[in-house]
């Protein structure tokens, strides 16, 4: 099976840490996906999503708009527009805005 989803049709959920910041959930089990999830999550200034996190699949980040500050591990550095970041399973990850204008992410996980 295949499926188009546009922005309008995604399902969008708040975010903890950022009670003004969304996500929206492109793929997902209850679309059928069994191996991948992604989602686009748009963050304000000075926020995060959730607090750094570890779990089993690989993720990956990709900055669409604004500028991060990414957590791995202990180490701390900033992405930008059109940067992937690539974090392996069972590694302490995060990210947060670190600009002035609106954070637009892309996350991949595989399980």
């Amino acid at each position: 099976m295949a499926e188009v989803i546009s922005w309008d049709n995604a399902k969008q959920r708040g975010q903890l840490d950022d009670p003004r910041g969304y996500a929206k959930i492109f793929v997902d089990d209850e679309r059928g996906a069994e191996r991948l999830r992604m989602h686009v999550s748009v963050i304000k200034p000075g926020m995060r999503a959730h607090d750094p996190h570890q779990h089993d699949g690989e993720e990956i980040y990709f900055i669409l708009e604004g500028e991060a500050e990414v957590t791995i591990k202990d180490e701390a550095f900033t992405a930008k527009a059109n940067t992937a970041i690539f974090i392996t399973p069972n590694i302490v990850h995060g990210i947060r805005n670190s600009g002035s204008e609106l954070l637009k992410y892309m996350v991949i996980i595989a399980r």
